[in-house]
């Protein structure tokens, strides 16, 4: 698993928002798709499937930097984006492409 796409949900005021995650293992990155935009978050993954990453989540009024910290696993995503506005949990499922055609 050294890069997958997930499909996303985040908890917010607003209600839920969904995505996806586009996570590389091999480069220390991943890339949410939410509210509109890609944003970008770079850090580590310790000891292999847990992460902690700093980025900004860009929504319609304004950017949020926050650190993104959760844990990956074969078919799931779990996080907490942590910013000055408040805690996001964010819960996914990994995109299978064949389950698209279904």
């Amino acid at each position: 698993m050294s890069e997958s796409i997930y499909k996303i949900q985040m908890k917010t005021p607003m209600g839920i928002k969904k995505g996806a995650a586009e996570v590389c293992l091999r480069d220390g990155h991943m890339v949410l798709e939410l509210l509109g935009s890609e944003n970008q978050f770079t850090g580590s993954f310790v000891p292999e499937y847990a992460f902690r990453m700093d980025g900004i989540l860009r929504t319609a009024v304004r950017e949020l930097p926050g650190r993104l910290q959760g844990v990956l696993w074969e078919d799931g995503f779990r996080a907490v984006l942590h910013t000055e506005q408040g805690d996001f949990p964010i819960e996914g499922v990994l995109d299978h492409p064949a389950e698209k055609n279904l």
